[in-house]
């Protein structure tokens, strides 16, 4: 298929949001509805966090995809054990259609909001939070970055880096090789254990594409939650980087104090060992 995205080499296939309003509890957030994307399966439901700030155009065609309705029946063709779910458009003449994207795989240093994770990371020269999501920074190169934590989701590509338009990957396992690589514009707040139920393909046959006849989970839906009537929402918020809550969790897996832990281990964390917080709330009356 010459419309067929690649991850990592192996073959396959600037509209500012409103703000969202605010939560009563300090160091949460609502997420605004328009940044909330849903993704039916048969295994369930996949909730997504859409980050503009980081990829703004990216984050627009997801939209622009949700509203077409054209993910609706297509698969996750290709997953691949402790690496992706990769799924979307399958047909050349519709992935042509909507065109490639130019990468927005990172961007100028020194965004707001930045909380360092506490410790030396192996891939990047700082790394921490923003608004939730797992960061990469380095001040020398002038340029900060999402990362390949699991439940990242990002744009595939072909060797091109301005080649991307429609095909998704879900990180099953940490890929920090990829950061900087490919352009992460989301990540998985719920259902993960939905997307580790996935049918898994080969990666020896066809880089782990799911072979005729049988073929990978359906996409029931893609769904962006501004698009769907307001009594019907679903309101979910998250953590906030910068408050104490988020402070105290990271706390909580840093320090192994308990009297199980007869030889105590180092208090070091792994930025892509633990996620940011969230949970699904009810709506407001």
């Amino acid at each position: 298929m010459i419309g067929a995205a690649t991850i990592g080499g192996a073959s396959a296939q600037d509209v500012a949001p409103e703000a969202a309003p605010e939560t009563a509890e300090p160091g949460w957030r609502t997420i605004a509805p328009e940044n909330l994307m849903m993704i039916e399966t048969g295994k369930g439901p996949i909730v997504v966090e859409l980050n503009p700030d980081f990829a703004p155009r990216h984050a627009e065609r997801m939209r622009e995809l949700a509203a077409s309705g054209e993910y609706e029946g297509e698969h996750f063709y290709r997953v691949i054990e402790g690496f992706v779910a990769q799924g979307g458009l399958f047909d050349d003449m519709q992935i042509l259609r909507w065109g490639p994207l130019k990468n927005e795989n990172d961007r100028p240093y020194g965004g707001e909001g930045f909380v360092p994770l506490g410790n030396d990371d192996l891939f990047a020269a700082e790394v921490g939070h923003i608004g939730g999501f797992p960061v990469g920074r380095d001040e020398a190169l002038g340029q900060e970055w999402l990362l390949h934590c699991p439940g990242a989701v990002a744009l595939a590509r072909n060797n091109d880096p301005d080649s991307g338009g429609t095909e998704i990957y879900i990180v099953l396992d940490a890929q920090r090789y990829l950061d900087r690589n490919l352009t992460v514009f989301g990540r998985v707040i719920d259902g993960m254990e939905h997307v580790q139920a996935f049918k898994r393909g080969d990666r020896a046959i066809s880089n782990g594409v799911i072979q005729a006849p049988e073929q990978g989970e359906e996409i029931l839906g893609l769904t962006i939650v501004a698009d769907m009537p307001e009594d019907q929402r679903p309101v979910w918020r998250t953590m906030t980087s910068e408050g104490e809550p988020f402070a105290e969790h990271k706390r909580g897996l840093r320090v192994r104090d308990s009297a199980f832990f007869y030889r105590k281990p180092p208090e070091v964390l792994d930025i892509c060992s633990f996620n940011t917080p969230a949970e699904r709330v009810a709506a407001a009356d």
